[in-house]
């Protein structure tokens, strides 16, 4: 059987991820400036940094042509292979890239001048298969340096079924993760209960983002953490999302005639921008910050990205969990965050039956696979950057399908 091939270094069924999610409301037409970009303090952030010399891959529907994304995208690879012949058939993609990188006129994202990346991993509804996302994290381990990828936005997920270390999509966004990349992943818009937090957002590594009510205003004394918003504690007992964003009501682009537009709740179906709520648009402007902060800081790790963003933000009445503010992150000190994580099983795993994992602290003695036992490692002596990152390939992964 394939569980026992010795070829085989990680088991798991072709499962189905959705954009974040599917119950994200959008509205068509002529959409009114939202004051989101000024709740988070980015048009302040645009002194000093507007994510120029920082790309942002985007694993989503795809990213269509529109005026305020001009010369923006570097590249597209289209991984669902469905055929369609729109380059965004669904519009969720291009929505969530006009919240990173938009700069028209009258309309700009939270980093205008970062360049983006469309890996398009989700087809018009929406929804993706595991193989798809796996394709994509091939070729973005392969790509990142070529194409100077630093931020990789990931407004999509899954219900997390069990531990980070058994989960297929933690043990992928890892891979990323220590290979440079800064992972920003949505929390899911099925709060406000706990254990809600979708996979890859219920990864302990990566920053996950859930959404707050701006209310419309740039007051900060009204903005409430989003009802529909996931919260942790994960099945593993992590407190999740790490920050809150805007995630009620956010203007950005609309690509007329897409599913999504077509499905949209207003009349008009005129105007170059549209409305949504969901914590995908929270997960966009995140982004959006974190490329920003890249620019200013282009030595930070993807751990003081998260850092930075989480100490520079402010306080949301009844929540814990800090508001973004662009640009007291690209001042403040970073938290310190990710102390003492273990990495996935999974992760782990491949690494070890492929022979890529290097550092001389690093011990394999005492470490069962089955029962993932891994206190008696020590993490400090894995030499991250020593790992071939180009020559590790989730197509190892064999499937069952079910």
């Amino acid at each position: 059987s394939l569980q026992s091939d010795s070829r085989v270094a990680y088991l798991a069924a072709d499962a189905v991820v959705k954009a974040s999610g599917g119950e994200d409301h959008y509205e068509r037409g002529r959409a009114q400036p939202s004051p989101a970009t000024q709740v988070i303090d980015a048009n302040r952030a645009w002194t000093g940094a507007t994510g120029r010399g920082v790309t942002v891959a985007l694993m989503d529907t795809g990213i269509a042509e529109h005026p305020d994304l001009a010369g923006s995208v570097v590249a597209r690879k289209d991984f669902v292979k469905d055929g369609a012949t729109l380059l965004d058939p669904s519009g969720h993609g291009t929505f969530i890239a006009g919240l990173i990188a938009a700069h028209g006129e009258t309309f700009r994202g939270v980093a205008p001048d970062a360049k983006l990346v469309s890996l398009r991993v989700l087809d018009q509804k929406g929804n993706g298969t595991m193989h798809s996302v796996l394709a994509a994290f091939d070729w973005l381990l392969q790509n990142r340096a070529a194409m100077h990828i630093k931020v990789l936005n990931l407004s999509f997920g899954a219900p997390q079924r069990s531990s980070y270390h058994r989960e297929l999509l933690a043990g992928v966004v890892e891979s990323a993760w220590f290979a440079g990349v800064t992972v920003v992943a949505a929390a899911g818009n099925e709060g406000p209960a706990p254990r809600t937090v979708a996979m890859p957002g219920a990864d302990p590594f990566v920053i996950t983002v859930g959404s707050f009510a701006d209310q419309g205003t740039v007051a900060l004394n009204d903005d409430r953490e989003s009802v529909f918003s996931s919260r942790g504690p994960t099945r593993d007992g992590f407190a999740k999302p790490d920050v809150l964003a805007p995630g009620e009501h956010i203007v950005s682009l609309r690509v007329p005639g897409t599913a999504l537009d077509r499905d949209g709740a207003s009349a008009s179906s005129t105007g170059a921008y549209a409305r949504l709520s969901g914590t995908s648009a929270s997960t966009a402007m995140a982004t959006g910050a974190a490329a920003d902060v890249l620019e200013a800081h282009r030595a930070y790790t993807a751990t003081q990205v998260k850092g930075a963003l989480i100490a520079g933000g402010r306080r949301i009445v009844g929540t814990k969990t800090p508001g973004l503010d662009v640009d007291d992150a690209l001042t403040v000190r970073p938290a310190r965050v990710n102390v003492g994580l273990l990495p996935s099983a999974v992760l782990l795993r491949l690494l070890a039956a492929s022979g890529n994992l290097f550092g001389p602290g690093m011990s394999w003695e005492g470490i069962s696979w089955e029962g993932i036992s891994w206190e008696s490692v020590s993490w400090e002596g894995v030499a991250w950057e020593a790992v071939s990152w180009e020559g590790v390939t989730w197509d190892s992964v064999s499937w069952e399908l079910r």
